[in-house]
């Protein structure tokens, strides 16, 4: 049953006194598992569905949490439960390192089946041995080999990749929108990936063809590049704004001129040839329209014919070489976007982005404080309420009230407070309320901040006699910038250890440092909630069975600080 080909479909049509042998049998299964596969291949798409994360244990072993994935051709590929060995143990170790520049390798992951289950052939009459089930399982193995460009099936939709130069030091890739606008503006990106510790310069010129630079009317694009001036990452990229000349049914193109490249590692002029070509259709019509067209008139060999001997990527290890072997440096995992996206995902990332909408009308929330309702912005930057002050009925000028303690939801730190007197008709006066004397009673307003507490008191003094018993008033808080741009940079929890092997029940308490932070309240927990059990003082507690899991240490205050450490539970 490790067929890749999938299609035309075949089932049997029984009848009455149908003799059914072996391949009757093995067609029904044939047909059941194909129409899912393609239904799975071609509706969820391929890649990483869960889970599958690979992290390192030591200096030359890893662990590959439990998970699943889609290869392909649709068939599913289950890790149950976490595997861990050595890189040297892993096929194609040593092929990967012979081939590569042993920089890197990749950890790809392929289906595999056996069979298992111990049976005797009585069909003969001798009772042979033989197997009676079929076992889907998998293969991890390593390469050095380089994946074709647009492996990623969703960003080949809607833009194209070009890899122009590759060797063992550097990668060098254009990416180019896959349709795009008369005279409309558009992003050309080169996308520059440094495999090693050297420092590397190029320059090159690039043609190009029915669409001009911003700010630059020349048909000839100068891409220049040095490592040096830049904060070493390994990955850069450079991104040029372009324009589509006013043509259509045409192609926009970038051409590379081999004969002007020219490249240095550590300021040492190397050899290397450059070349490639990247396009965008220049339409009319939407884009959108045209991405859905390409896609659907894409047929279905075309699909499983560019897919068919392609790897799934679970991970690329950078090594550092130690004499005869070679030791884990970094572990990046899935390099090239390998990932099918659930309906539970994609639900969630629409509410996500829903919620960032600016609210359609003034809403109230939690209660802090007597009569005062609270709104909170999706920014987390800008809170709103309304609270209500009583004051004494006849109230003579210069008397003074307060409102309770008020929480404004944006945490600790500076913020600044906006006040306004709301009227009988709903509106508010922001100012000096004597402008409005005629409808608004007459007070001074003023808030009271306490940045420890992420609180505030509102005060209000009467101006002239009030015969009111209550006033009511809207206030903004809105958190100061600079606070909110050097509260995240300084902010940080660390956790030691930095990381844990225990045995199965075994336990530990863990110690979290919090650096900048006036309120040091964390929450502790487990991913997943099957890994153990840890308190509020940091005592985890191993489970049953072996795995690879991660604890989390968050701010109670500042949910967006936090930090994690993986544990691994074997004997």
């Amino acid at each position: 049953m490790k067929n890749t080909q999938l299609y035309p479909f075949e089932r049997n049509k029984y009848y009455y006194g149908m003799l059914l042998s072996v391949e009757n049998f093995n067609a029904e299964q044939k047909y059941m598992n194909d129409k899912r596969r393609l239904l799975s291949r071609l509706v969820n798409g391929s890649g990483v569905v869960s889970g599958l994360n690979v992290i390192s244990i030591d200096e030359q072993t890893i662990s590959v949490e439990s998970g699943m994935a889609i290869d392909n051709t649709g068939r599913e590929i289950v890790v149950a439960t976490p595997v861990t060995k050595k890189l040297s143990m892993i096929n194609g170790y040593e092929s990967a390192m012979r081939s590569g520049s042993n920089a890197y390798v990749y950890l790809c992951l392929e289906y595999n089946e056996g069979e298992q289950g111990q049976a005797y052939d009585l069909s003969g009459g001798k009772g042979d041995s033989t197997h009676d089930k079929i076992s889907e399982g998998y293969e991890l193995y390593l390469t050095s080999a380089e994946p074709a460009d647009d492996t990623d099936p969703v960003r080949s939709v809607y833009e194209h990749c070009t890899t122009v130069f590759s060797d063992d030091s550097i990668r060098i890739r254009h990416i180019m929108p896959r349709f795009v606008n008369p005279m409309s503006d558009f992003e050309f990106r080169i996308e520059i990936e440094n495999l090693t510790k050297q420092f590397v310069s190029f320059s090159y010129n690039i043609q190009l063809i029915c669409m001009t630079c911003e700010n630059d009317d020349s048909s000839v694009l100068s891409v220049k590049f040095n490592e040096m001036l830049e904060e070493k990452s390994g990955r850069y990229t450079l991104v040029y704004k372009m324009k589509a000349n006013n043509v259509v049914d045409t192609e926009a193109v970038a051409a590379v001129d081999p004969s002007t490249f020219n490249i240095s590692y550590d300021k040492i002029p190397a050899e290397g040839t450059i070349s490639g070509r990247s396009a965008a259709a220049v339409i009319e019509d939407s884009i959108i329209d045209a991405m859905f067209r390409s896609s659907f008139n894409k047929n279905m060999d075309m699909i499983f014919r560019s897919s068919l001997g392609s790897r799934l990527y679970l991970a690329r290890i950078d090594l550092v070489n130690a004499g005869e072997t070679a030791v884990i440096e970094k572990i990046h995992n899935v390099p090239f976007g390998q990932y099918v996206i659930s309906n539970t995902l994609q639900n969630a990332m629409l509410r996500s982005a829903l919620s960032m909408l600016p609210a359609q009308s003034e809403g109230h929330g939690i209660v802090a404080g007597a009569g005062a309702d609270v709104s909170r912005a999706s920014d987390k930057d800008i809170a709103s309420g309304i609270c209500r002050v009583d004051l004494s009925s006849g109230s003579l000028k210069n008397k003074v009230y307060y409102s309770e303690e008020i929480v404004h939801g944006l945490g600790l730190g500076s913020v600044t407070i906006q006040l306004g007197l709301r009227t009988q008709d709903e509106s508010t006066v922001y100012g000096d309320t004597e402008i409005f004397k005629e409808i608004v009673p007459q007070i001074k307003m003023a808030a009271k901040v306490d940045p420890t507490k992420g609180s505030f008191v509102i005060g209000v003094m009467t101006t002239a006699t009030v015969l009111n018993d209550f006033v009511e008033i809207k206030w903004t808080a809105i958190r100061d910038v600079d606070e909110a741009a050097n509260e995240m940079n300084e902010m940080k929890i660390m956790i030691k250890p930095n990381s844990l092997v225990l045995k199965p029940r075994e336990s530990r308490y863990l110690d979290a440092v919090c650096l900048n932070m006036a309120n040091k309240t964390l929450r502790w927990s487990v991913v997943p909630e099957t890994g153990g059990n840890i308190d509020g003082n940091g005592y985890y507690t191993a489970p049953i069975s072996e795995g690879v899991y991660e604890i989390v240490a968050q701010s109670a205050v500042y949910p967006d600080v936090k930090a994690s450490i993986m544990v691994v539970i074997r004997e």
